[in-house]
């Protein structure tokens, strides 16, 4: 939302001075005609225009392609990424311009949350959240790369080893999950439990 704000005061300020800039000019130099005086105005200030002109195809045509959501289903299908249903909702306030979160409606066991992350082009990842309501503490997600057309698969566990010394004979305190990379069928079976 900051985003937006940003933009507009972009936008305000070069609306109000673009025509001041203009009439300073035509005060400088009061017999030229129009054509001439925003010609001279586009030579002096190609760069100011540019930017402008940038910050606009940021705002409202960058990324190119945010065309995912429940129409993408059938490219879902042949791709062999989980389909979004009818019923989920797009969170507006975590979903920003190049990321969109979808969420399932309560109680979020199974298949909860889809997270789709885009480049400039196109959507880069598409990311699916499992919880097995079986598995206390455990969340599992598939990760599907549209550049290199690959899936990834993780699981978070909670850690059953929470205190370890270092090598220096030091406590060291862990983190109460673990994050492993695992292979699909371990994923599958615990998407399945």
């Amino acid at each position: 939302m900051n985003g937006h704000y940003f933009f507009f005061g972009i936008l305000m300020i070069f609306l109000i001075s673009m025509p001041i800039l203009i009439i300073w000019d035509w005060n400088k130099n009061r017999e030229l005609s129009i054509k001439e005086l925003l010609k001279n105005f586009w030579n002096k200030r190609k760069v100011y225009i540019g930017i402008f002109i940038a910050f606009i195809i940021t705002e409202f045509f960058i990324p190119l392609n945010k065309n995912h959501g429940i129409e993408f289903n059938s490219e879902r299908e042949i791709l062999g990424i989980p389909e979004l249903k009818v019923d989920w909702k797009k969170d507006k306030a975590q979903s920003g311009k190049y990321t969109t979160y979808w969420w399932k409606p309560e109680p979020h066991n199974g298949h909860f949350k889809k997270v789709i992350e885009y480049g400039i082009l196109n959507a880069k990842t598409e990311t699916n959240y499992y919880h097995n309501p079986n598995l206390k503490g455990t969340f599992a997600w598939s990760k599907y790369d549209f550049g290199s057309e690959t899936f990834e698969y993780f699981i978070e566990k909670p850690n059953d080893k929470s205190t370890s010394f270092t090598e220096s004979g030091k406590l060291k305190i862990e983190k109460p999950t673990k994050i492993e990379k695992v292979e699909k069928t371990e994923f599958e079976k615990y998407i399945t439990e």
